[in-house]
């Protein structure tokens, strides 16, 4: 992207005087020096000798890359009003984009999951006979922040409270393991991070007091008000996985906070497809965490924001290109509905109507008829809730329509029905 402005990596093996150009670049009036530093990496150790304050050129080309996933994030949130999809189809396709995130965000740690299970506990979480499953804390805080319900952790400003997040994201996983702390809030042993080839491409801070001191400069640097915010959260995330703070479960974490923060500050889809664009290229962005450590960067963030920035617009398009793909799917559908039960009374199509959102957005499970209930009970539908919806009423209507060849019986129990072949092959 940047054809003139050059990483210090590769002007010094240009043969160029990157101290020169590190001056020069610190001295800069559009450069932005941060208080965070880190000790850089020489042939795999840490030069604890030298300490770089982190600092961030302010790029034309970043300003123009931020703009754009501001217009993206209001394309988004239009695209996903209420005008677009009814209720339940939002649902499942914000359902269905927060379980591929999930999935994505613990595969790049190499932990399997399967979407499906992942799916289910965001739909099962309330019931009390619900099948225990070890990313339930995962689970929970990223539907926490699909239903905004983050104003404990709107503004972190304490070390306890990055722990309180760890233990309720990892309670399952603190049982054995790397998960187990043996801090007050963090680790107190040292953690190193070996690549596929044996090479150690990063050293987390050691000792607990350090860890502790630099988590409380993290703390006042996300609370800042005189950086834009989405540089600031490019250089929080990095600074977060440069302490390392925990045995385990620190990418993840990291990946967390930060769409916790996008939710906040641009909108819930954008938030949820950080860990995927990351994966699409993880390569790139496991590179941009070593550049910025390496001795001869003297500190310097600019190109790590700007990937960034570019893995959340990337993000954001894919978000974009699914959300319309999906507006298509439902005009085209819904006008091919409308033909087919044009002889059905109001309140079968409004049953109906219900099967075919689940059909065309639900890739895992159908939908039972305590669940229509439910929906039905919750729909703003003066012809349905004039009268008490009850399950036996539900049952009838099922009864009536499978009669009538719209639904097929996929299960007893409990009582589950789905389109029939009369309507899925019209689609």
């Amino acid at each position: 992207m940047l054809n003139k402005y050059e990483n210090l990596i590769k002007l010094y093996y240009k043969k160029k005087n990157i101290e020169d150009e590190y001056i020069k670049r610190i001295e800069n009036p559009s450069t932005f020096i941060t208080d965070l530093k880190i000790n850089p990496i020489k042939r795999e150790n840490k030069i604890l000798d030298k300490e770089y304050n982190l600092f961030y050129v302010n790029l034309i080309e970043h300003t123009l890359l931020q703009q754009e996933i501001f217009e993206n994030s209001i394309k988004i949130t239009s695209l996903s009003n209420p005008n677009e999809f009814p209720q339940i189809a939002i649902t499942e396709i914000v359902n269905k984009i927060l379980s591929n995130e999930l999935y994505k965000t613990n595969k790049i740690e190499g932990i399997e999951t399967v979407k499906s299970e992942i799916y289910s506990s965001l739909k099962d979480d309330k019931k009390s006979n619900k099948k225990s499953n070890k990313l339930d804390g995962i689970i929970k805080k990223y539907k926490d922040i699909m239903e905004e319900n983050f104003k404990d952790i709107q503004h972190i400003d304490n070390l306890s409270t990055f722990r309180k997040i760890y233990d309720e994201m990892f309670e399952d996983f603190e049982k054995s393991g790397n998960y187990k702390l043996d801090g007050k809030y963090f680790r107190k042993d040292i953690v190193k991070i070996i690549n596929s080839v044996g090479k150690t491409i990063h050293i987390g801070i050691n000792g607990e007091e350090a860890i502790e001191k630099n988590m409380e400069d993290l703390i006042q640097f996300m609370n800042k008000k005189d950086i834009p915010f989405l540089v600031k959260a490019s250089i929080s995330h990095f600074f977060f996985e440069y302490i390392h703070p925990f045995y385990d479960g620190n990418g993840r974490f990291g990946r967390y906070l930060l769409s916790l923060y996008l939710a906040r500050k641009l909108d819930i889809l954008t938030a949820f497809s950080v860990s995927y664009s990351i994966s699409k290229n993880l390569d790139d962005y496991y590179k941009s965490f070593v550049e910025v450590e390496d001795v001869n960067n003297f500190g310097e963030i600019t190109f790590f924001v700007e990937n960034v920035l570019e893995t959340i617009k990337k993000g954001q398009e894919m978000i974009i290109e699914l959300l319309n793909d999906s507006i298509m799917k439902f005009n085209h559908s819904r006008e091919i509905f409308e033909e087919i039960t044009k002889d059905l009374s109001e309140k079968e199509k409004v049953i109906l109507f219900i099967y075919l959102q689940n059909y065309l957005f639900n890739d895992y499970d159908e939908v039972t008829n305590i669940e229509l209930t439910i929906i039905i009970g919750n729909f703003n539908q003066q012809s349905i809730t004039q009268q008490n919806i009850t399950q036996q009423t539900i049952n009838k209507y099922t009864q009536e329509l499978e009669k009538k060849g719209y639904l097929v019986k996929v299960n007893q129990r409990p009582l589950t029905y789905t389109l029939s072949e009369k309507i899925t092959d019209k689609l």
